[in-house]
């Protein structure tokens, strides 16, 4: 489901840089072959940069405490029933 959402907003940002790009080269396409040439040497950077960085380790999904020892310190959280009072 991930995936899905990757080519949903990443196609619609393609399409609309396609369409910028096509109303740029209509107006004028010798002065802004530089622009889209420089654009797509970012993009092809970025995507460079972001498959290195999502092959890089993370940290753990799991909770490194997995038994839930901070209810069970002196200083746990307070329940209703065992406050002064009641």
């Amino acid at each position: 489901m991930n995936h899905i959402w990757l080519f949903v907003v990443a196609g619609g940002a393609a399409l609309l840089g396609f369409a910028l790009a096509f109303g740029m080269m209509k107006e004028d396409p010798r002065r802004n072959a530089f622009a889209l040439l420089g654009a797509a040497f970012f993009a092809v950077v970025a995507v460079g940069v972001s498959s290195y960085v999502s092959s890089l380790a993370t940290a753990p999904i799991q909770a490194a405490d997995r038994e839930r020892s901070e209810e069970k310190l002196p200083a746990g959280p307070a329940h209703n029933e065992e406050l002064p009072g009641k």
